[in-house]
């Protein structure tokens, strides 16, 4: 039947009746708060609690927050609208707890219940979870069928929602979730074509009671990736619930990605997004296009863009490394793991590792900007190959998240006001307000409700480069989710030792990290629990060039020993040793000014740096200019009043 439309204050028509779902708690974000004076340096806690309203604000009020997957900038005024992505959402409804546990936030918790009961809502009869077809998204796309099909499901949205609500789960053991998500897992591995000791879907969504053909095609290329974000989803379950068949369906996708998707090397290269040639060992297509199989009750998805545009997508390479890599370390599969950090090796070698830039789409000969969606991505891997002893790549996470990745977090909006006045976009772009659809547009406070979402298309010294929308939620939904990466990787506390791993300001149970960098070369660890302490010293300190001060509990002067504190080593960290609750830690280490010339993405900047951080870059920006940091470059410290939020939870994510 036809799908329905939805107008202004209108529910929304899941496959699920709000009456029929299972009741549930939203559990309060319990903590410690206090206030505190910290160097005003980059606060991933106060990123975290600015991203809430860059997941909330973007939502439509009317129809029970449901996502504006579009942001256009440059139209004037600045612009919403509602399209086939919209189910991105289910990144936003994953993320948000995240980053009320990080950043301390209340704000806008009346979202929190409504997309949890849009969870539920989603989960049809069969188990699968389906995405209503809306009437702005009927048009072929990454994600939409045939415009008379009232719902649909797709396998990796389906993975999106099992990550979202396994958040829920481990927030609210007692609630529904650990069932409800069982049902979705046993519906994937039902749909699911299983081959051996790999599995994958048919190309295409899913309609309830559709068919579910058991010999569809292989879909290879840029389609195959989709598997990555299922086996996510699945491997997050496995983790905290141990449910065996998560695993099971988890390890077979992943295992059809590497081997049969005809979209990485055997080393881990990036392949293009079409199938034509480079077939791998294992791998079962030849030659075949990625628009994947046309079987009967499977509605394709469109195959995107021709041939002769068969370029090598950054980010739906980077982003399903993620899902490989969590299947690994979950389901200890050594294997998988290191063919992960062989093509985040490969990955590295295709940007620019100062500032963590890497482009769209690899090898164009047209400019690219880069997608926030792979920055985050490109973070992630660094920090769990990291965590997991698989390399060393905490300075790389440091680089990217201080520049290109603060940088693209929008933290203003007064310039998109700006840019027509000050003649920056065509005037065209002019919107008149009898010209917008109520039903799926909307221009009411755009730039501000998206304070805190990231860029879609950044360049390296600019937010905006003057062309297309600039803000697609996607990169909002990776760019939030990789904020918890590295919040929870900045110190981590196992078995009495406390490794404090990237030099940012960081509230704990542990202990309080602040970060003077890049002012000065100094970190301050006030500890709050006893244990073994060590810190990683940056790249650019020799360990011979750090010292280290202990002020013991009650504040005394006098340092360990009558001088300085003697530091062991291993490798890059500094072994402080046993330190008691009220200590106080300090280090320090030289930190100095310097100019690197660069190209990025075919054009050639200036950077001045300071420790990592970049502190200006030439040529500056037009629209929303980066690096606005000279009050870094003279040495004197800013210091802020902020509230600290010590979380009661701590998720493993």
């Amino acid at each position: 039947m036809p799908a329905s439309k939805p107008g202004p204050g209108t529910p929304l028509e899941f496959i699920r009746k709000p009456e029929d779902i299972p009741s549930f708690d939203v559990p309060a974000y319990g903590g410690e708060r206090y206030e505190d004076m910290v160097p005003d340096t980059l606060d991933i806690q106060e990123r975290a609690a600015l991203a809430v309203n860059g997941l909330t604000g973007p939502t439509d009020p009317d129809k029970e927050h449901l996502l504006y997957f579009m942001v256009d900038v440059s139209a004037n005024p600045p612009m919403m609208c509602h399209g086939t992505s919209d189910m991105c959402q289910t990144k936003f409804m994953e993320a948000l707890p995240l980053m009320r546990i990080a950043g301390g936030t209340d704000l806008s918790s009346q979202v929190d219940p409504v997309w949890m009961g849009v969870a539920l809502r989603m989960i049809g009869p069969d188990g699968l979870v389906y995405w209503p077809a809306f009437p702005w998204g009927q048009k072929h796309g990454w994600s939409s069928p045939s415009p008379d099909a009232p719902h649909y499901s797709a396998p990796w949205f389906c993975g999106r929602a099992i990550s979202a609500m396994t958040v829920y789960m481990l927030r609210d053991p007692e609630g529904p979730w650990r069932g409800e998500i069982e049902r979705v897992v046993d519906a994937l591995s039902a749909l699911a074509v299983h081959e051996g000791d790999y599995a994958y879907f048919p190309h295409g969504g899913f309609v309830p009671d559709g068919p579910r053909p058991r010999d569809a095609d292989v879909p290879t290329g840029i389609w195959s990736s989709l598997a990555g974000w299922a086996a996510q989803g699945l491997a997050h379950f496995y983790r905290a619930a141990g449910y065996e068949p998560a695993r099971e369906l988890a390890g077979k996708l992943s295992r059809y990605l590497r081997y049969h998707g005809a979209y990485f090397g055997p080393n881990g290269e990036f392949l293009p997004n079409y199938a034509t040639g480079g077939k791998q060992e294992g791998a079962s297509a030849e030659g075949t296009r990625a628009e994947g199989a046309r079987t009967e009750g499977v509605h394709p998805f469109d195959p995107g863009p021709p041939p002769d545009n068969n370029h090598i997508h950054f980010q739906h390479h980077a982003v399903p490394l993620l899902g490989l890599l969590d299947y690994a370390l979950a389901a200890g599969d050594a294997e998988m793991a290191e063919f992960v950090r062989a093509s985040f090796e490969w990955a590295k070698g295709k940007g620019e590792t100062s500032v963590g830039y890497f482009p769209e789409n690899i090898d164009n000969t047209e400019y690219e900007g880069s997608e926030t969606c792979e920055v985050a991505g490109m973070i992630g891997l660094a920090l769990k190959l990291s965590e997991a002893g698989l390399g060393d790549y905490w300075d790389d996470a440091d680089r990217w998240t201080r520049n290109q990745f603060a940088e693209n977090q929008l933290r203003r909006a007064d310039w998109m006001h700006r840019m027509h006045m000050a003649g920056l976009v065509p005037p065209r772009r002019r919107v008149p307000l009898s010209q917008i659809d109520e039903l799926s547009q909307t221009t009411d406070h755009v730039p501000e409700r998206n304070i805190g979402a990231f860029a879609g298309w950044p360049s390296a010294n600019d937010f905006y480069t003057g062309q297309g929308n600039g803000i697609m939620h996607c990169c909002t939904g990776n760019g939030t989710r990789a904020l918890y990466y590295i919040w929870e990787h900045i110190l981590t506390c196992r078995d009495g030792e406390l490794r404090v791993n990237l030099l940012l300001n960081r509230p704990s149970k542990w202990a309080d990290v602040h970060s003077y960098i890049p002012y000065e070369g100094r970190v301050d660890v006030r500890v709050r629990e006893a244990c073994r302490l060590k810190v990683r010293i940056p790249e650019w300190v020799r360990p011979g060039e750090a010292a280290c001060a202990l002020l013991p509990k009650g504040g005394c002067t006098a340092r360990v020993g009558g001088g300085e504190h003697r530091l062991e080593w291993e490798g890059r960290y500094a072994v402080v040793g046993a330190v008691s609750k009220g200590d106080a830690v300090q280090i320090s280490f030289p930190i100095a000014v310097r100019v690197k010339e660069v190209d990025i993405e075919k054009r050639h900047y200036i950077l001045t740096l300071r420790g990592n951080d970049v502190v200006n870059i030439d040529p500056p920006g037009r629209f929303c200019p980066f690096y606005q940091r000279d009050h870094y470059r003279d040495g004197a410290v800013r210091w802020k009043k902020a509230t600290r939020f010590v979380s009661d939870e701590l998720l493993y994510w």
